[in-house]
């Protein structure tokens, strides 16, 4: 028949034989008792988190998690298994670019609960790819904070800020345009928190480097002029609703 539009098509598990212990829910790694009828290598707790990734991200991924989640044939020669492996990773990039892009894209048009999935998905390959202490994965733990802050799940948006924040301390070499969004996402935050003291520190702490990064042609000036550091940080505050 036709490709279904909607996550709709689903597929109880016990219609169709046991359930593994790797077949977790996609969205918070609960047992999966639903799987998508599409890709068939995909696995939620209930309809609600299917329909969830559905509209967030996996309607657009869920032919492109096939090869990713499909195992290679064991009988390949080593140049084979090579040439596979580096398909994989190839993969696995395109996805954190497009679920990445996408959950952004969601925050800023305010719809941060259909971002949180996208944002997911973005972390997830990003430690698949890079590992679990990559600064590579700081972009993906930012914006999950942004979106659960902005759906009022403080407790998570510190969980994912706390991650970004220890893997930044433990890389010395941490670009500026880094250091710059963790310090506005912490600011941010303890603004949601109504802990302006602390939301103007973390906005102010790198106003001069923000700036910089914003304007280069002014880092190559010896007597760069900056804006007022109050003028930024109340401009960055009224950015958050």
């Amino acid at each position: 028949g036709s490709a279904p539009s909607s996550p709709c098509r689903k597929r109880r598990l016990g219609d169709g034989g046991a359930l593994e212990g790797s077949r977790r829910c996609e969205l918070c790694g609960a047992a999966g008792r639903l799987r998508c009828g599409r890709c068939r290598l995909t696995y939620y707790c209930d309809v609600d988190h299917q329909k969830a990734d559905w509209v967030s991200i996996h309607e657009r991924i869920c032919q492109l998690l096939i090869p990713i989640r499909t195992s290679l044939p064991f009988l390949l020669s080593e140049k084979e298994r090579k040439h596979g492996s580096e398909q994989l990773v190839k993969r696995q990039k395109y996805i954190i670019d497009l679920a990445y892009s996408t959950a952004q894209e969601f925050v800023l048009d305010g719809k941060h609960q259909e971002a949180i999935p996208a944002a997911l998905h973005a972390l997830r390959f990003s430690t698949d790819v890079y590992g679990s202490t990559s600064v590579r994965l700081v972009p993906a733990y930012l914006l999950l904070a942004e979106a659960s802050t902005g759906v009022g799940r403080l407790p998570e948006a510190s969980k994912y800020l706390s991650q970004a924040q220890w893997i930044v301390l433990r890389t010395p070499d941490c670009s500026v345009a880094v250091q710059y969004k963790l310090h506005r996402s912490l600011g941010l935050f303890c603004a949601a928190e109504g802990n302006f003291e602390q939301a103007l520190y973390h906005l102010a702490n790198d106003v001069p480097r923000g700036y910089m990064l914003w304007t280069p042609e002014l880092s190559r000036s010896r007597t760069p002029v900056y804006p007022c550091a109050t003028e930024v940080v109340f401009y960055q505050l009224s950015l958050f609703p």
